[in-house]
């Protein structure tokens, strides 16, 4: 992203994102993702707001989550450190069957000018990942505060599903006590896309494809060609980037937990328009335990009628908002542009 001061062009609607016509929810953790035993009202808060955001949209965006910037971003740092290390350091880490974690190095099509596949990626799925100690020596201290973070927001979230489907706070939890442990297929996924100098805008990246587990939570250093389809049609949009927050998105667990009242996000990644950079991103890929069997729960999932969010991008405001309405405009009128 540029923060140049010449001016800029007219942004046309190719370039316009779900997050900038407000089609995207933001849900407010009010700094209590991180926190062991968050407050009661704040989960049930979340919780609403959750279960109205997967079930309409199938995603929405995290923000005050209590994961700090700074954070990720070393994350991001110590993952291109590790991709800058010669190949046959690199090799000494890879994801090799049946294993399911370590790195994935770039595999381009038969076409030179395919980059479906042309990314990096470290997978850690337990405690047994082997990590790069002695050629990146900040990677495991970066990795681990990071998933020890994302294990604890996804714990508040398991709890926020349960409560807004009104069973026992614990329900989902339970099924999830071994998140990056022996016994559980979760994995934390760090990925690198080089910058795409060969394909034209709109190529294919990655994709199409629905996530297994429960939900995913996923962050991004820049809007950069992330796309959903619509639970309710096929056309497909452009997420976009609000800086800071994470979003969430629903899988096949969820969705056959709750009789496809939550379905499953179809998304996938595509060369953006103008972007010459590369893309990272990191996945936390929440699964259920291993010896969990996963069957629908008896809740219809009630949702009231809600009057949409009214943003300055819209066609006009109200003169009288609710005090949800106004942040959900403020949010967006300070990031979405």
């Amino acid at each position: 992203m540029s923060y140049t001061r010449t001016p800029q062009p007219i942004v046309s609607k190719s370039c316009e994102t779900l997050v900038s016509k407000c089609e995207i929810p933001i849900i407010d953790l009010a700094h209590m993702g991180t926190e062991p035993c968050p407050q009661k009202g704040v989960v049930k808060q979340v919780a609403k707001k959750l279960v109205r955001a997967l079930s309409e949209k199938g995603l929405a965006l995290l923000v005050n989550h209590g994961i700090p910037d700074w954070k990720i971003k070393a994350a991001y740092r110590a993952l291109d450190t590790f991709c800058e290390l010669p190949k046959e350091a690199r090799a000494k880490f890879e994801c090799v069957a049946p294993s399911s974690h370590g790195y994935i190095k770039p595999e381009p099509g038969t076409n030179p000018t395919d980059e479906i596949e042309a990314r990096h990626e470290f997978i850690i799925s337990g405690n047994d990942t082997e990590l790069p100690d002695e050629d990146v020596p900040n990677f495991r201290s970066a990795v681990e505060e990071l998933t020890s973070d994302f294990k604890q927001l996804s714990a508040m979230l398991l709890t926020a599903l349960a409560v807004g489907m009104e069973q026992p706070s614990d329900y989902f939890m339970s099924k999830h006590s071994n998140l990056l442990d022996s016994g559980n297929s979760s994995s934390f996924r760090m990925i690198y896309y080089p910058p795409a100098v060969l394909s034209e805008s709109g190529a294919m990246r990655y994709g199409p494809s629905c996530d297994t587990g429960t939900f995913t939570l996923l962050t991004q250093d820049c809007e950069n060609g992330l796309e959903i389809q619509s639970p309710y049609g096929e056309r497909w949009g452009r997420v976009g980037h609000l800086p800071g927050a994470i979003l969430i998105n629903s899988g096949d667990c969820l969705a056959k937990w709750t009789n496809q009242q939550l379905s499953s996000l179809k998304h996938r990644v595509v060369v953006p328009e103008h972007c010459s950079r590369g893309r990272h991103s990191i996945g936390f890929f929440v699964q259920p335990d291993e010896n969990v069997e996963i069957e629908p729960l008896k809740t219809k999932i009630s949702i009231p009628p809600q009057e949409p969010v009214i943003c300055r991008l819209q066609k006009k405001k109200r003169g009288v908002l609710t005090a949800y309405h106004h942040l959900q405009r403020r949010f967006r009128e300070t990031y979405a542009s």
